[in-house]
């Protein structure tokens, strides 16, 4: 099967690589950490997958990989080329087939990282009462808990992959996970709402760390 980039697709890509190029300096991706993906317009089969160890303040939409979702290879005409998308390829693929997102971003972000520590043992974040918990979509008021799953990191990624399915379907209304010490995975209908739901995120983590340290 063969794959040519139409401009719907190549719209998208040149959209979320300069949002990586700008998440690059704001702390999401030191030492070429951090993996993005978007799912085709033009063909469902198909993500497109950022290639692995990239600079991402170099990022651009000739960064992206496109990948089966079902079979998770990479497409023919791309596997004799040394290029190799990231290394947890598994996790946004399983997010495709699994939500109506047509974008993942994994950030490294160090506030990730802190917010997961409060909840030690834990399985969730459970978060509530907090007004910008609107800015995720679906959600139409702050009464509402949104459970993040929490995961440790791990370099088995294929196993995790399978391992989310379930959490990521329990919590309707959470569009993130985090894994400890590593970081976290938000997703969207669009690259918009990725980026949206990622700022709440943000938020979120920060709040909690400064309630944290008044304590």
């Amino acid at each position: 099967m063969s794959f040519i980039i139409k401009p719907q697709d190549l719209e998208e890509m040149k959209k979320l690589a300069a949002l990586v190029r700008v998440m690059n300096t704001q702390g999401h991706n030191p030492a070429t950490s951090g993996n993005y993906s978007l799912r085709s317009k033009t063909n469902p089969e198909i993500a497109l997958v950022s290639e692995s160890g990239i600079d991402k303040s170099k990022f651009t939409e000739e960064n992206f990989l496109p990948l089966y979702h079902g079979t998770r290879q990479m497409l023919e005409s791309y596997t004799n080329t040394g290029r190799k998308s990231s290394d947890e390829t598994d996790i946004h693929l399983t997010i495709y087939q699994i939500t109506k997102a047509n974008c993942v971003l994994h950030s490294h972000m160090l506030d990730a990282l802190l917010f997961a520590d409060l909840f030690q043992g834990k399985d969730f974040a459970t978060i509530k009462h907090l007004e910008l918990l609107k800015g995720f979509k679906g959600v139409k008021t702050h009464e509402l808990e949104i459970n993040i799953p929490i995961f440790d990191n791990t370099q088995d990624i294929r196993n995790l992959a399978e391992e989310i399915k379930p959490a990521i379907l329990s919590q309707p209304n959470s569009y993130g996970l985090l894994l400890r010490g590593h970081g976290i995975y938000v997703w969207g209908e669009t690259v918009e709402e990725a980026k949206r739901h990622l700022e709440v995120f943000e938020y979120i983590f920060k709040y909690y760390l400064n309630s944290a340290r008044r304590a």
